[in-house]
């Protein structure tokens, strides 16, 4: 099942690792709850990646055609699935994040989850707040090297 996240949002996280999700986010949620999820560090951001556990899946397949015999291939695969760890969301609501995972983000009270796709990234509040802080020539930059690459003036889609 394609699910595309959609908005972000403002969470706490207790002592023990729990994020009360939201109730808007756990609704987009609901059709893919009884499959689980994966949790682990992003590969370039300080923060956590959360895959559904189909969308996981797709990620190991590609992992797993790589050779095991190139030593850069191992290298790759070991830090991109740094912490890894399979998670579900509990009865009320709450996911459980291992206290050695959530520590990988400096995630201590404050979080914000954030769609990228059919994942979501979970930050320290202040870390996310930071990431997207850009100047007008910064965002500027941004939409001509990522949106507008290979496009005409005209196309405006």
């Amino acid at each position: 099942m394609n699910i595309f996240f959609v908005g972000t949002f403002n969470c706490k996280a207790d002592a023990k690792g729990r994020i009360m999700l939201p109730v808007a986010l756990r609704n987009q949620m609901t059709p893919i709850l009884k499959d689980g999820f994966f949790i682990k560090k992003s590969y370039y951001n300080e923060c956590l990646e959360l895959y559904p556990a189909h969308e996981w899946n797709k990620v190991n397949e590609e992992l797993d055609q790589k050779s095991r015999f190139d030593e850069e291939s191992q290298k790759f695969i070991r830090i991109f699935t740094d912490g890894l760890r399979q998670v579900e969301i509990d009865a009320t609501g709450r996911l459980l994040i291992p206290k050695d995972v959530i520590s990988m983000a400096g995630i201590t009270k404050e979080v914000k989850i954030a769609p990228m796709g059919k994942r979501l990234e979970i930050w320290d509040k202040q870390t996310y707040i930071d990431s997207i802080t850009a100047t007008k020539e910064e965002k500027k930059t941004l939409v001509d090297r990522v949106m507008l690459s290979g496009k005409t003036k005209d196309d405006v889609s």
